[in-house]
């Protein structure tokens, strides 16, 4: 957490410097920055509990290998959609995508940065997702952890993994 927070404020200064230099400031958006280091935060929660999860279960890199796409998944699935929410930022899909918790870090902070804005419930509904889904998902993954850190030697399966989650 601290390597991203750190690493995130060199290039927030740093862009903020560069912006400042070629005589556009007007053009930045700081009302923002609050939320970018907030979702930030809920972000890395989310994916360090996943990873924690996914490497209880793998005993060797080839399993951890069959798994990294349930990782990535929230971080590429916005990343198809930066195109739609920039060309339509308050359509109903753009709004509904940036409301899903795992969806919400990247997507609600494009849609707050476009011209328009959003309207003001928005960021702190997609806040509350984001903060419950962090929350359940450490939860989740630390029981995940507990069964799976002892049936090292056997190969994963997600539909496990799942049961692990909901029955411990």
């Amino acid at each position: 957490m601290g390597v991203s927070v750190t690493s995130s404020l060199l290039y927030v200064i740093a862009g903020t410097l560069a912006v400042n230099a070629m005589g556009v400031a007007g053009m930045l958006p700081l009302s923002i920055i609050p939320w970018f280091y907030v979702y930030l935060l809920a972000d890395v929660v989310m994916l360090c509990a996943f990873a924690a999860a996914l490497g209880a279960c793998c005993s060797t890199p080839q399993d951890a290998q069959n798994l990294a796409i349930v990782l990535l998944m929230p971080c590429l699935i916005p990343m198809f959609m930066l195109v739609t929410v920039l060309r339509q930022p308050n359509s109903m899909m753009a709004t509904v995508m940036s409301l899903i918790p795992p969806f919400t870090p990247i997507l609600m902070l494009l849609r707050q940065s476009m011209a328009g804005g959003v309207p003001v419930w928005q960021p702190w509904v997609g806040l509350v997702g984001v903060l419950i889904f962090a929350a359940a998902t450490v939860w989740a993954a630390s029981r995940i952890f507990r069964v799976a850190i002892l049936m090292q030697g056997k190969p994963p399966q997600l539909a496990e993994m799942l049961r692990w989650a909901m029955k411990g």
